[in-house]
């Protein structure tokens, strides 16, 4: 991935325009390959930068409200949630999503995970306390090329969250920090 993000921005503009047009493609095999590219590839900025000019987040919870309108048959409400009436247990055969759906679901759900994982790391490297010398700032995620990878796996992710709980700035530095990411995720919410 390092190698594909490397190559000019057009192109990998083009490798995720091609992704997400895979993503909305009616065949099963298609969505579900989409959805493993992006959990694999957001680990780069460069492919977050354009997944989100490109409205790739609305793209993605389009699928889950898919598969949560499959499964509640209910077409309102944020993801398409189900109502009250029904949560009850007495639904047809054909109401239950098919293990390709199940599949497309999770994966989707996974490659959620790794943008907003992504988009915290970047978060708190914007906010985390720039130092002077210049082989410090060699070293920090947020003056990396676009396409080196960021970590986001789980130890990352403790790391992360132990700093923001114990660093006496940088903790309310990120409470009060505005989250493009997740601000976009309330709006698409609440528009479906």
């Amino acid at each position: 991935m390092e190698r594909v993000c490397a190559l000019p921005s057009d192109v990998v503009y083009q490798v995720v325009e091609l992704a997400l047009q895979l993503h909305e493609c009616s065949q099963d095999q298609a969505r579900k390959n989409a959805a493993l590219f992006f959990a694999a590839a957001f680990v780069s900025r460069a492919v977050l930068d354009d997944f989100d000019s490109q409205d790739g987040l609305q793209k993605l919870l389009g699928l889950l409200n898919d598969a949560a309108s499959v499964r509640s048959r209910v077409k309102s409400g944020a993801l398409g949630l189900p109502s009250s009436e029904s949560l009850r247990n007495d639904r047809s055969p054909a109401e239950v999503l098919t293990s390709s759906e199940k599949q497309k679901a999770f994966r989707t759900c996974a490659a959620f995970q790794r943008y907003f994982r992504a988009h915290l790391i970047m978060l708190v490297d914007s906010i985390r306390p720039k130092k002077n010398t210049p082989s410090a700032a060699q070293n920090l995620p947020s003056v990396r090329a676009a396409y080196r990878p960021l970590d986001i796996s789980n130890e990352a992710m403790d790391a992360v969250i132990l700093q923001l709980q114990k660093d006496r700035k940088m903790g309310p530095a990120f409470v009060r920090t505005h989250w493009p990411a997740v601000d976009k995720l309330w709006v698409l919410a609440a528009a479906r």
